[in-house]
């Protein structure tokens, strides 16, 4: 039988994924392992910074009306959900790039914004930029959860794995182990090699997407399922 595909990362981006998926004729599995929700925060004056840095689509969903007060920043955008997302709230969106932050400010001239606002989430990676200055206020926050019955069941048997985090890696390894399930009769695609490093060992197999979106992800995903 054809493995299904568990999908664990919180729910706006899961449904998506799993629409993808479905359109692929994956049998797909959403459970998520996080929920996001907005935090208290408030924010330096606009005038401050010479652009404004977004890492993830949920700083603009989670954000709240305070917002608007940073719309005539240029925007540095990682991932071209968050600068579709970015675009569509008003900002405009100078520099894109679809690997991380930190590669993202590497390719910026040595001249350019130099004072760069990050709106993050709570949990973020650690980052600093020779040259620039770079203040991080976090706007949202990504909780994470217990297993659900769906995701339970779905792991009583062969299952494929879609991992977008290096967090949701962890997390769920941690969660097998409290639920005394199994890994070896998993397969886990990673959306980067840093996330396959933090699944670890003892899965039937491990890949990692051969760029880090949905797409490449998916790829792997039916290459697996027309092998079994």
């Amino acid at each position: 039988m054809t493995p299904k595909l568990l999908i664990l990362r919180p729910l706006d981006g899961a449904l998506q994924t799993e629409r993808r998926a479905k359109d692929l004729g994956l049998s797909a599995v959403v459970d998520p392992l996080f929920a996001v929700e907005s935090i208290a925060w408030s924010g330096p004056a606009a005038e401050d910074f010479d652009a404004l840095l977004l890492t993830s689509a949920n700083a603009l969903r989670f954000g709240g009306p305070r917002l608007a007060e940073y719309r005539s920043l240029p925007v540095l955008a990682v991932g071209e959900k968050t600068a579709v997302a970015a675009m569509a709230a008003g900002f405009q969106v100078v520099q894109s790039g679809n690997t991380d932050a930190r590669d993202l400010l590497d390719q910026l001239g040595d001249a350019a914004y130099r004072e760069i606002l990050w709106l993050a989430g709570e949990q973020h990676m650690e980052l600093s930029v020779e040259g620039r200055h770079l203040e991080i206020i976090p706007v949202y926050r990504s909780k994470a959860m217990a297993l659900g019955p769906e995701a339970i069941a779905c792991l009583a048997e062969e299952a494929i794995i879609v991992l977008h985090s290096a967090r949701a890696a962890s997390h769920l390894v941690s969660e097998l182990e409290r639920l005394r399930l199994p890994t070896h009769i998993h397969h886990v695609l990673a959306f980067s090699e840093k996330v396959a490093e933090a699944a670890g060992q003892g899965w039937k197999s491990v890949q990692s997407a051969e760029h880090p979106d949905d797409d490449a992800l998916l790829s792997l995903a039916s290459a697996l399922c027309l092998s079994n």
